[in-house]
């Protein structure tokens, strides 16, 4: 930009410094009253014990009855095979004395089997999800919007043929056009299966006919007598002249007549080489229908000068040398190439042809990528959600299958639940066949609690895991161990469950031996309490949920730091419990820190944190949110 000589750029430049210096110092200005705000804050701290818990698991609840004589029976299995039994009929046991083995391998197998089954049910999950995802990103089919047809163009006239179409190409054919030079040759307009007659080519390549008779020179002669004689008559000389011998006429002539035409050469048929029989005609006279003498061929229009010169023959379209090369071939008499008659020449550049290629104009419709309508996709992706929701509960059935798998390897040793007295033990095939238990072990002390648990339990409640029970008739809670479970659903579902169950999930049956069991009569009903543990259960913080704030940035608290300032520390969160409890799982916070109630005018970051040294693991007059009450 070019300015006047007179331009104040000094102004300018004075103006620009000062709004750059004013801007400095506002953004300055706010930036020493946010850190002097947060300088000056205090905010309340707690510590983190005091405001969160831990979870143990869920509780289930069920419902059994106490019997005095509990009796252990192991029936056959099918998919088991037995190792080694440990005791004999009539042998006296303990709880947790060896009953028998079971065959490992084939256990071990049935948990890879069942490995490969989870994997192949959640690859199919994987998949369905995938394809849900295609279809919601899938444009419905529209309608395409046909534009008017364009008028056809009109067509460019083509001028009429000039030039004379030639099937045989003699001395005599004129070109339509060049000088015979290799830079602008004669060029001929023929068709496909046009010939070269010889004539032609001696003319080409510049020789003359070896078989034509030259014309002789004329001598002087006798003049004749009235009546023609049988034999001319000799004439001395004093040295012999050659003199051409003419043909008899019917009269004699007294002038030198023209030398007679050859007899025809009978024309030989050439080898078809690229469409073309160049050697067809090999005369230059034709002879009368009769087969008499030959008749002179009338002087032509037109005879090509002797060469050697450069020919090129063209073949075009609707033969008219006005319309596209169709094919060709060049021939120069001064340098025949030995495979002339396999060269195709293409257009030359000096043939302008005319343009006469009208493509009609491609329509190209956008169908939006997809060719099904709206309607369509969403019955389609209903379906999906569908299938999908099919495949979760088959991931779950996998797991819940691989799961008991894994039980079944971990138990295959088998122990006395109860102390007592080997009752019974028959072969396996006459058990199978009886559909009875093959082993029986009676007990004849203590209490035990028969009742199921459901199956989203197994693996989460194991043997030797304690049970709260409490009965209705003496009001008297009792603590027993698991001792069995089984390893086969329950044929019935007549076992109460609380609300939070699925109805219709199969049941396994348990067996808990109470060890105090006062005040307990055989046959008692009990409310019985199972505590399924969690796999982090113990590790886990669950953080009260009026100290977790978010932003762009994600969830965060106030976490105090070492210069006793409270500052804004980013947490990854995992599940809620009793509503009030959010999971955390990153390693940022522990038990022993301190955090601020994130909300209110104080809960700045950098404020000063209040309160650390009068906390106490009571909280008296605190409330949840570390405030007075």
């Amino acid at each position: 930009m070019n300015l006047p000589a007179n331009f104040p750029l000094k102004k300018v430049i004075i103006t620009v410094v000062s709004v750059v210096i004013v801007i400095a110092l506002i953004i300055t200005g706010v930036a020493v009253a946010v850190n002097g705000k947060a300088a000056n804050a205090t905010v309340d701290v707690e510590q983190v014990s005091n405001i969160s818990t831990q979870y143990w698991g869920d509780q289930s609840s069920t419902y059994g009855n106490a019997t005095s004589d509990f009796v252990q029976e192991l029936y056959p299995d099918k998919e088991k095979a037995i190792s080694k039994i440990f005791v004999k009929e009539g042998d006296t046991v303990k709880i947790g004395d060896t009953l028998l083995q079971y065959d490992t391998t084939k256990l071990q197998l049935t948990v890879e089997s069942k490995e490969l089954e989870e994997k192949k049910k959640k690859y199919e999950l994987e998949q369905a999800e995938k394809e849900l995802t295609k279809l919601q990103n899938t444009a419905p089919y529209v309608e395409p919007v046909i534009p008017e047809p364009e008028p056809e163009p009109t067509p460019t006239p083509v001028p009429e043929s000039q030039a004379e179409l030639y099937t045989e190409i003699t001395e005599h054919s004129k070109p339509f056009k060049g000088a015979g030079t290799e830079e602008d040759p004669y060029v001929f307009l023929c068709t496909e299966d046009a010939v070269l007659t010889k004539g032609f080519l001696l003319k080409l390549l510049g020789v003359t006919d070896p078989r034509a008779t030259p014309t002789p020179t004329p001598t002087p002669t006798p003049t004749p007598s009235a009546e023609p004689t049988a034999q001319p008559s000799e004439v001395p000389t004093a040295a012999p002249q050659p003199t051409v011998t003419p043909e008899p006429t019917a009269e004699p002539t007294t002038a030198p007549t023209e030398a007679p035409t050859p007899a025809p050469i009978e024309p030989t048929e050439a080898p078809t080489v690229s469409g073309m029989a160049w050697f067809k005609q090999m005369t230059f006279t034709k002879t009368n229908e009769t087969g008499g003498e030959s008749v002179p061929t009338p002087e032509p229009d037109f005879t090509l000068p002797d060469g050697p010169f450069v020919a090129r023959f063209e073949v075009h379209e609707q033969d008219n040398e006005n319309l596209p090369l169709v094919k060709g071939w060049q021939m120069d008499g001064d340098k025949i190439s030995a495979g002339f008659f396999n060269e195709i020449i293409s257009e030359p550049d000096d043939i302008q042809m005319p343009d006469l290629s009208y493509a009609d104009p491609g329509i190209s419709y956008d169908t939006g990528g997809s060719m099904y309508t709206a309607e369509e996709l969403q019955q389609m992706i209903a379906d999906k959600k569908q299938q999908i929701q099919d495949l979760k509960l088959n991931v779950k059935q996998a797991a819940h299958d691989l799961e008991k798998a894994k039980l079944d390897l971990e138990n295959a040793t088998i122990k006395s639940t109860v102390n007592g007295v080997v009752k019974s033990l028959t072969d396996l095939d006459t058990a199978m066949s009886t559909s009875s238990p093959f082993l029986v072990v009676s007990g004849g002390d203590g209490f035990y609690i028969t009742a199921s648990l459901n199956e989203s339990l197994l693996g989460k409640v194991h043997v030797g895991d304690t049970v709260m029970a409490s009965s209705w008739e003496n009001g008297q809670m009792y603590e027993a161990e698991i001792v069995q479970i089984s390893d086969f659903p329950n044929d019935n579902s007549n076992y109460y469950y609380d609300g939070s169950s699925n109805p219709n999930s199969s049941t396994y049956q348990f067996t808990a031996r109470i060890a105090d069991a006062d005040g307990l009569k055989n046959g008692m009903g009990l409310d019985i309490t199972l505590q399924a543990a969690s796999d982090n259960a113990s590790n886990a913080i669950y953080l009260f949920k009026a100290y977790i704030r978010s932003d762009d940035g994600g969830k965060y608290v106030l976490k105090v730091g070492d210069d006793n300032r409270v500052h804004k520390t980013y947490i990854k969160t995992g599940k809620t419990i009793y509503n009030q409890y959010l999971e955390i799982k990153s390693d940022t916070l522990t038990e022993e820190d301190y955090v601020a109630f994130p909300y209110g005018t104080s809960a700045i970051d950098g404020a000063k944190a209040n309160g650390m040294e009068e906390n106490t693991d009571e909280n008296d007059g605190i409330d949840a949110r570390g405030l007075d009450a």
